[in-house]
């Protein structure tokens, strides 16, 4: 790398769940050209989906645990603040990158007041969104103004997030927020894996069903209960269609009691958390998410990536990644007749469940592998390194 020593890069973020999931694979991709990476981020586990005590590890990369809270806490933010600036001077970072709305805050006061030479954020989504009320929504805007002006450079995952923040005024230069779509393990991801017999038995789904399958946190904003009343839908025209809901949240208890309601119940499967995502995406025969805001919507590529036709919703993130009429359908959000017309259709349709799931696989290796992911985000790098003066 040249130099010294080699180049530093400490990500933050709040988790290690989302250190483990997103940064990981670029933290290992630095190492291997020649970084120094590490992570700094609280060891506090998220209620949608757990990790093991024993895993809070990354293979050849040091983990800071620095305990930034997930929500707005000013007792417990300045303590945070000073235990990441005690990280810095430790690890003496050339380069921060902070992740999600919280840790992007905390960790870009750190970092000015660390003197870091280089930071940079990735908004996965802004915090001010349409379901909020409005003086919040101000609040968040005019935080994210703040700290932007600390920031070298802002990256998201989709233009349509980058178009919310110009349009709020988030940078004056628009140079200064790009687009880095989020990247796909695509041999974890392949369709190439086995049958999905054994584990369709597993779960009580049966080996003769169709299975129309989502993965997401249970939480309100992605759209469960519209897949609730999606699947009441489909069941009426076909009873040899049977629901799988994978992921942990805060209304598992109201989804599931949901479904009794609604009398589809038995033909719902609610299999939590889970690890095993590409082999419960290959017992799907499709995947279905309503969900109502994303910043990209990882879950849909990965499901492309596994060889399966799509229909989410009709919103900007989404509509960048499902090809709409080519890989998979685009319906309303908040809508369950509109998703139940074009998941019915799919399922009606093999050949056509087939072709947009193929079509979907050769999307995802063209425009989201995670080798592309890695690569952009070191060029960026690279390139504000050069601008400090620094010898690469």
């Amino acid at each position: 790398m040249g130099g010294k020593r080699p180049i530093r890069v400490l990500q933050v973020c709040t988790i290690f769940l989302t250190a483990q999931t997103f940064i990981a694979p670029v933290l290992r991709y630095l190492s291997g050209r020649g970084y120094e990476a590490a992570v700094a981020c609280s060891q506090e586990s998220a209620a949608d989906g757990p990790v093991s005590p024993g895993s809070r590890n990354i293979e050849g990369c040091q983990v800071f645990s620095v305990a930034i809270p997930r929500t707005i806490r000013p007792l417990q933010d300045l303590p945070a603040i000073r235990q990441l600036c005690r990280v810095i001077r430790e690890f003496k970072p050339d380069v921060i990158h902070t992740q999600t709305s919280k840790a992007g805050i905390v960790g870009r006061l750190a970092a000015r007041l660390a003197g870091v030479p280089v930071i940079i954020h990735t908004a996965h989504a802004f915090p001010f969104h349409a379901y909020l009320p409005w003086p919040v929504q101000w609040a968040y805007i005019w935080i994210e103004r703040w700290v932007a002006g600390w920031t070298d450079l802002i990256m998201v995952d989709t233009e349509s997030v980058r178009m919310d923040g110009l349009r709020q005024r988030i940078v004056q230069d628009a140079s200064r927020i790009v687009t880095v779509p989020m990247g796909v393990d695509l041999t974890r991801f392949s369709p190439s894996l086995g049958g999905p017999g054994t584990l369709r038995d597993a779960l009580g789904l049966g080996r003769q069903a169709l299975v129309v399958g989502t993965v997401a946190r249970l939480v309100p904003d992605k759209g469960l209960e519209c897949f609730l009343r999606m699947a009441a839908i489909i069941r009426a025209e076909r009873a040899d269609v049977k629901f799988l809901i994978v992921g942990e949240g805060p209304l598992r208890q109201s989804l599931e009691q949901m479904a009794e309601l609604i009398g589809i119940g038995p033909d719902v499967v609610f299999a939590g958390h889970r690890t095993d995502i590409p082999e419960l995406m290959q017992a799907m025969d499709l995947f279905v998410l309503p969900t109502r805001r994303e910043g990209f919507g990882v879950v849909f590529a990965e499901a492309m990536a596994m060889g399966k036709a799509t229909v989410g919703s009709d919103i900007g993130p989404i509509a960048e990644v499902l090809e709409d009429g080519v890989t998979g359908y685009l319906a309303p959000a908040d809508n369950p007749e509109a998703f139940a017309a074009r998941t019915l259709e799919l399922l009606n349709d093999n050949a056509k469940r087939r072709t947009f799931g193929e079509a979907g696989r050769r999307r995802v290796e063209q425009l989201f592998s995670q080798s592309r992911m890695c690569e952009l985000i070191e060029g960026h790098y690279r390139r504000l390194l050069a601008q400090k003066g620094f010898v690469l």
